[in-house]
């Protein structure tokens, strides 16, 4: 087998050196006349280094760069520490391998001579390509052709192959300006530099900087909005005082670190959103020509070197070159979809400008610190992935966008339809956003699949302060009254879109039900979504409902919070409510649960990875084994009848199973119902069977609770696997 690799940078240079382990006959053809020292710092994180050590380079690796013990993130204009990110060894031991830090320039010399004589062609300019059944072809400008079994375009984010095979589309700008400049050691003697990462944010602008080769040679790439230098192009030498200007409230330590640059070079950011097709037929693109990613995940060039030692794993074990390039593209792609979209929601969380959304960020850090203090929910999405490993598993267990496998099914058509709702909920473009994306995603996908009922009768009611959505199914003035409190981990949802389900509350009850709209992280931490329930259930009484009526609901993060709110009111000696309903309920905010790890790729709606960031959104600088925040630690003693529902298979089970366990202990009345082959907050999908059987034990047990006739339902029949 022969392969024609077009561009000698970083991933196309790494997939010669794959290919060549791989016994593949292959040629690079670079345009360039010779290699030139461009460029600055580059981070080479683990999943890169696996691969670097596969190939024999590490030692290289090594000797020309720097090991970070650390990444220390400082704000701009005071130095103080906002989040720092243990490395050196204590990473090599989580992630299987050191991160580096090193020169471009010293990265793409060790790969390129690493290859044998006679790989690496330069001036060899690219004009055209093409295909035929039985080979691919590359027409230099020189009017020579080359033929190959497969030709994979490196050729980067103005990739000609990308063109040629999907036609002209321009890169997208970020708005972002990036100022790169390089420091001699012997400068900065006086600054406090260990080999760390140093990097400051601010308003609208960021520094990231290391060591790149040891006490030698720093690196300072520093990003400002594009408004703050106007020219026509950016691919040129930056006016050093315009760049100082931009960082003029810069705190001491860093002011003394950007004094010693003499020289910077400037270019905007771009980057091109994720395709649906990579490859055709015998060519195929790779690295920053397949997916173009913004630098803030410092996974750029590790994505090319996953790509390179997958492309030709799959190409040494089949002679049937389109199919395992269809292969390669079907590994890799729904991967780089996601971590393309997590450096673009890194880039806007660094770069916030307003003030009061800087404040909240920093609140979530402080927060995510305390629950995840290596950061693996910003860096192991990246760091933790081994493609040596993950090449030689079956093809179906690559994690896509929504952190799942993309082979995994669930077992029962139904169970399938809605697992496939809660997959396909977030788009790239929703979770490059933050979580302002993942807010309109979320109503989206409620409103859309679940819109309000119109049948009912509702309107918005305002209790005690709070705005609810009041929905009614009966014309009795003295009927059951749900208090509702939306999922969502206390960032996103509404009492909007929860009304769908709240009509089927109403019903099920067969009376009221209030759905709240309560106040959202990371704008309003803790305690205000708990304030806001507590006043609209002291709004109810107000009213006069008496708490003999009232049950307390919630689903997911909802379900912790109607449980806190019990917890609240029963400290306050107001008289509690008749019960309370917790659907799949997010109670432990310190992600404890064993189903965590054991639902890892297999549920669409919630993971770790994003119940950190949720979790810590809402507790921010508080503790998050405050029983208020997190009801699990709480003590039971003395609530009403309370009725726990969950899917055994979902990643937040364990925090239905041990309340039950706790509450059962400290003698509280608990109906359980727990479902198999189900999926997070089933209880949303009316067309799934245990929805409807929910529905009757619900009135059963409300009916019961509430000092009602009670219907003798019997037991519920599958999927239902434990009803007491």
């Amino acid at each position: 087998m022969k392969v024609i690799v077009i561009g000698a940078g970083i991933a196309g240079l790494t997939a010669a050196l794959a290919l060549v382990k791989k016994g593949i006959d292959v040629t690079v053809v670079e345009q360039a006349q010779h290699f030139r020292e461009i460029g600055a710092g580059i981070q080479i994180g683990a999943n890169g280094t696996l691969v670097m050590r596969e190939l024999g380079l590490e030692d290289k690796l090594l000797a020309v760069g720097v090991i970070p013990q650390a990444w220390d993130t400082n704000d701009f204009e005071t130095g103080r520490m906002l989040f720092a990110t243990p490395l050196g060894e204590e990473a090599a031991l989580r992630y299987g391998a050191p991160l580096y830090n090193l020169h471009r320039a010293d990265l793409i010399d060790l790969l390129a001579k690493g290859l044998p004589a006679g790989v690496l062609r330069f001036g060899a300019r690219c004009e055209e390509l093409g295909q035929t059944a039985d080979l691919a072809w590359v027409k230099l400008v020189t009017g020579e052709v080359l033929e190959a079994d497969a030709v994979v375009g490196a050729d980067g984010i103005h990739s000609m192959v990308r063109e040629r095979l999907w036609g002209h589309k321009p890169a997208q700008a970020a708005n972002i300006l990036m100022w790169r400049a390089l420091i001699p050691g012997d400068r900065l003697s006086s600054v406090d530099l260990p080999e760390r990462g140093h990097n400051w944010t601010g308003p609208g602008r960021t520094i990231v900087s290391y060591w790149v080769r040891p006490q030698k040679l720093y690196s300072v790439l520093a990003s400002v909005p594009d408004t703050e230098v106007q020219r026509e192009s950016w691919e040129e030498g930056g006016n050093i005082e315009e760049f100082r200007q931009s960082f003029s409230a810069a705190e001491p330590r860093l002011k003394q670190l950007l004094d010693q640059i003499d020289t910077a070079f400037i270019t905007g950011m771009y980057y091109r959103d994720p395709i649906e097709n990579w490859t055709s037929g015998r060519i195929t693109l790779l690295g920053d020509a397949a997916h173009p990613m913004v630098p803030f995940l410092a996974q750029g060039a590790c994505q090319g070197m996953e790509d390179a030692w997958t492309i030709a794993t799959v190409l040494s074990r089949s002679n049937d070159v389109p199919n395992a390039l269809r292969e390669y593209e079907t590994r890799r792609r729904p991967r780089t979809t996601r971590v393309q979209s997590g450096a673009r929601a890194m880039v806007k969380l660094v770069h916030e400008s307003d003030r009061e959304r800087i404040r909240m960020r920093n609140g979530r850090w402080k927060g995510m610190s305390r629950i995840d203090p290596l950061a693996e929910t910003s860096w192991g999405l990246g760091w933790k992935y081994d493609v040596l490993k993950a090449v030689d598993q079956p093809i179906g267990e690559v994690f896509g966008l929504s952190a799942v496998q993309e082979g995994f099914r669930l077992s029962r058509p139904e169970s399938c339809k809605a697992y496939d709702l809660w997959k396909n909920a977030l788009t790239p473009e929703d979770a490059a956003q933050g979580y302002d994306g993942l807010r309109k995603a979320y109503e989206r996908f409620l409103l859309t699949n679940f819109p309000p009922d119109g049948g009912l009768e509702s309107a918005e009611r305002e209790l005690n302060g709070v705005r609810t959505i009041r929905i009614n199914s009966s014309s009795s003035k003295s009927g059951p009254v749900v208090l509702h409190f939306h999922g969502g981990g206390y960032v996103v949802g509404s009492a909007d879109s929860s009304q769908n389900y709240a009509a089927r509350l109403a019903q099920a009850v067969e009376g009221e039900c209030f759905t709240v709209d309560y106040r959202l992280a990371p704008e309003n931490p803790y305690p205000a979504a708990l304030d806001d329930a507590v006043d609209a259930y002291r709004g109810l009484l107000r009213e006069g409902i008496s708490p003999e009526r009232i049950i307390l609901s919630g689903e997911s993060s909802g379900g912790g919070l109607a449980i806190a709110l019990a917890m609240a009111l029963r400290s306050a000696g107001d008289s509690l409510p008749a019960g309370i309903l917790a659907v799949c309920p997010f109670a432990d905010m310190t992600l404890s649960g064993e189903s965590l790890r054991l639902a890892d790729g297999k549920d669409p709606a919630a993971n770790r990875d994003s119940l950190t960031f949720l979790a810590a959104s809402y507790f921010q600088g508080h503790e998050p084994r405050d029983p208020l925040v997190s009801p699990l630690f709480s003590d039971f003693r003395l609530l009403p009848p309370l009725f726990l529902t969950a899917a055994t298979n979902e990643a937040l089970f364990d925090d239905t199973s041990r309340i039950l366990q706790r509450a059962q202990a400290q003698g509280v009345d608990v109906t359980v119902e727990l479902v198999n082959d189900s999926v997070h907050i089933y209880p949303l999908f009316p067309f799934l069977p245990e929805t409807k059987q929910f529905v009757l034990a619900l009135n059963g047990w409300s009916r019961r609770v509430l000092q009602q006739d009670v219907t003798d339902f019997g037991p519920l029949e599958h999927p239902i696997a434990a009803h007491s």
